[in-house]
């Protein structure tokens, strides 16, 4: 079951970043994230009473830090996709973000079965596959995107372990924080960057649903970790890149390249492997 959740929040996930990524190429990747936070804020309040529970401070403060670490790695994220190369970014962040969880998870005592290892082992020249395909850039270009995919793989790794640290009672109250912290780190950083809070008004249904998407994709993955290893969890989340990739050929008519082929397929396989494990 925790895989399956966490096959569907991968899915969610990619969606709502290819979204907010073509978002970004008409407004501020700030204010898109500002916004579609706020959306995001109203469906997980919504949501609270069908799964019920209660936070301690702990949770709270878990959730909080899982939204301060998390927001702008998305915002670097959403920019990084509109201005930089998809095909460096991308895999970077996934496997710097996967790594994070999965060492945490051997810290704190995880131990997968031996085919939940192949899987995850399968999953890194997933990332890799996927994210190629994207034509050619110079050095320059080549080093920012890794240093973006870095800083984004390093908050949603940490995202991943701090909303893992909540307790299994709290029901969805984590979250709550978490979007209330990732707003805040938002409207105090943009000024700096001059970036305005709000993307235009004719952007913001569409940030909206990026947020209900995103929002919604959070909630599965709290419930996947809640029953699964966060070492797996995170590592089948990360491969989103694949919602991307079929998601520029549905809607761009981008052409699949054939290591691109591979990656899906080799994702396809280490979903298998940690289900079966």
């Amino acid at each position: 079951m925790a895989v399956l959740l966490a096959a569907f929040s991968s899915v969610l996930f990619g969606t709502a970043d290819f979204m907010g990524g073509v978002a970004a190429r008409r407004a501020s990747a700030v204010s898109i994230v500002f916004a579609s936070h706020l959306a995001g804020l109203a469906v997980v309040a919504a949501s609270i009473p069908a799964f019920g529970g209660e936070a301690g401070p702990d949770d709270l403060l878990w959730g909080a830090a899982a939204g301060a670490s998390g927001a702008w790695a998305l915002a670097l994220f959403y920019h990084g996709l509109a201005t930089t190369r998809v095909a460096v970014i991308a895999p970077v962040a996934a496997v710097v973000g996967t790594m994070l969880p999965v060492l945490f998870g051997l810290w704190a005592g995880e131990r997968p079965a031996a085919a939940a290892w192949a899987g995850v082992a399968v999953a890194f020249p997933a990332f890799v596959l996927l994210g190629s395909g994207h034509g050619t850039a110079g050095r320059a270009a080549t080093r920012r995107a890794a240093t973006l995919g870095v800083l984004v793989g390093v908050g949603f790794g940490l995202f991943s372990i701090f909303l893992s640290r909540t307790g299994a009672d709290s029901g969805m109250w984590p979250l709550v924080p978490a979007r209330a912290a990732s707003l805040a780190a938002i409207a105090v950083g943009a000024p700096f960057l001059r970036a305005p809070l709000l993307p235009p008004a004719a952007i913001l249904p569409f940030a909206a649903l990026v947020g209900t998407i995103d929002m919604s994709a959070n909630i599965l993955f709290l419930l996947a970790v809640r029953r699964g290893l966060l070492a797996l969890v995170s590592v089948v989340i990360a491969l989103y890149p694949a919602v991307t990739v079929i998601g520029a050929r549905l809607v761009f008519r981008e052409r699949i390249h054939r290591p691109q082929v591979a990656g899906l397929a080799l994702a396809a396989v280490s979903v298998s492997l940690i289900a079966v494990g």
